[in-house]
């Protein structure tokens, strides 16, 4: 698919978020924030970008990456053609000035290339009298063998140089560096050792800014793993199973000792004492996602009729495991249990107050 460069300014007064897909690797991020006031140059596949708040993100097309280079190229190899056709004319005088006596003319040679008249009325005067026998064996074999080699050698030396260096050379240049996202994690053999913390904890790179949507993690800022990633690893209660190449396996899950976290409603009584400082940036995320009984349904349904539902803003852009999603933008009715879809993770939703319990960020085909 054909590139473009874009530039995304967020004219609002709080943060928004957008997705797309990457030019140089064709790579999703999805849920990108940007903050209010904030310029950002973005390089996609065409007709990849989309966002939930078309209002607050001006979005200008750079146009089609990499840009056209010009080829002006060949009108320079017109005018080098005609200088070869001067040299020809050049040759004819040394052939006529070697006719008259070989001693004394080679001296004479150099100078009477200026004027080719004079060499020509020397010939006839000076040979009659001398040796007539020699006149006729020099001209005719000086004449071609300087003439032949001279004129076709210079013409195509000249004309095929200059073309093909300007083109290749822009090829290379968009390579937006892509770095991983480090995450403080502890890691175990099991769902339980990784949520009982009972190793020391290490850090490991994901391909998201978001836990729960990394479908990879690294032992390394960048490349793939260097080592055995298979195992478990838990960051803030979240735990994820990876296979040997860092692949995340399944869904992430919250650690089982916080799945009775019907305790989460008195953060509805804390928020009046945040309000003050909250409220003037955002006190909801908007999604639009895809719903249904099973993974596939609500994958299918973002493709042809997504819903808009709203999250908490404890976790950042999301949905994240652990929160809350909700009908309305006042927060006050939960969502139905069941999956839920952005067209390529897919969020279970149990417990029936809301929570999102399970993150697979792979879930959609």
């Amino acid at each position: 698919m054909a590139c473009s460069k874009y530039t995304l300014t967020n004219t609002g007064s709080s943060i928004v978020n957008f997705s797309y897909q990457r030019c140089d690797d064709a790579m999703w991020e999805y849920q990108v924030e940007l903050n209010p006031n904030q310029n950002k140059n973005i390089w996609l596949l065409n007709t990849t970008y989309s966002s939930a708040f078309p209002n607050s993100i001006v979005l200008v097309n750079l146009g089609p990456f990499p840009p056209i280079g010009p080829t002006p190229t060949p009108t320079a190899t017109a005018t080098n053609t005609p200088t070869p056709t001067a040299t020809p004319t050049n040759t004819p005088t040394n052939t006529a000035t070697n006719t008259q006596t070989p001693t004394n003319t080679a001296t004479n040679t150099q100078t009477p290339t200026n004027t080719p008249t004079n060499t020509q009325t020397g010939t006839p005067t000076g040979t009659p009298t001398g040796t007539p026998a020699e006149t006729p064996t020099n001209t005719p074999t000086n004449t071609p063998s300087v003439t032949a080699t001279n004129t076709p050698t210079n013409t195509p030396s000249v004309t095929a140089t200059n073309t093909p260096s300007v083109t290749a050379t822009q090829t290379s240049t968009p390579t937006p560096t892509h770095s991983k996202v480090a995450f403080t994690v502890y890691s175990g053999t099991t769902n339980d050792s990784a949520c009982g913390q009972y190793n020391s904890s290490i850090t490991v790179y994901g391909d998201n800014s978001s836990f729960d949507l990394c479908q990879n993690f690294s032992n390394v800022s960048s490349g793939p793993a260097t080592i055995d990633m298979t195992g478990f690893i838990q960051n803030n209660a979240r735990v994820a199973q990876l296979n040997s190449t860092g692949n995340v396996v399944g869904s992430v899950t919250l650690c089982a000792t916080l799945t009775p976290t019907p305790t989460v409603t008195p953060t509805n009584t804390q928020t009046p004492t945040h309000t003050p400082t909250t409220t003037p940036t955002r006190s909801y995320y908007q999604y639009s996602l895809g719903t249904g009984g099973t993974s596939s349904d609500a994958c299918i349904d973002y493709g042809s009729a997504p819903n808009t539902i709203y999250g908490t803003v404890a976790g950042g852009p999301g949905p994240n495991i652990g929160e809350f999603l909700y009908y309305n933008s006042s927060l006050t009715t939960p969502v139905a249990n069941g999956y839920y879809s952005n067209g390529t993770a897919v969020f279970n939703v149990t417990g029936g107050v809301g929570q999102v319990t399970s993150v697979n960020p792979s879930g959609c085909p």
